[in-house]
């Protein structure tokens, strides 16, 4: 890959392909097949495309394109339909805004409504306390 940029000057190209090395070690060779790719072509954003990556972004894209990689060989995640909810009738939900608003006639109507909700009963609680 090297190759494909001009050399600088004073630059030992043994060393620096072994800082490459060292970059890459552990990252999988698909994934720095791709990095190279990708610096070569001119695609990576932000990257002087007059000089060569120096290893630490190389090996940072190639752990990029390596999760990149995971992430596409991983299966589609099943996304089930939820199953129709019946629509709340609207007098109830005005009487719901109603209470929320502070109206005690509406918290006595929804906790007649349904006595086995324990925050609709205490809020009726609640409002025939407050009325006394």
């Amino acid at each position: 890959m090297l190759s494909g940029f001009p050399a600088s000057a004073g630059t030992d190209p043994d060393m620096q392909i072994r800082a490459f090395l060292v970059a890459i070690d552990g990252i999988p060779a698909e994934a720095v097949w791709r990095a190279a790719k990708l610096f070569l072509s001119g695609k990576v954003r932000d990257h002087n495309r007059a000089f060569a990556p120096s290893a630490a972004s190389f090996a940072e894209l190639a752990r990029q394109q390596q999760a990149l990689m995971a992430r596409e060989s991983r299966p589609p995640i099943e996304v089930r339909p939820e199953p129709p909810q019946p629509k709340v009738a609207a007098y109830k939900m005005q009487l719901l805004r109603q209470a929320a608003n502070g109206s005690l006639n509406a918290r006595r109507e929804l906790a007649d409504m349904f006595p086995d909700n324990p925050v609709i009963a205490r809020a009726a609680r609640d409002a025939q306390e407050i009325a006394g």
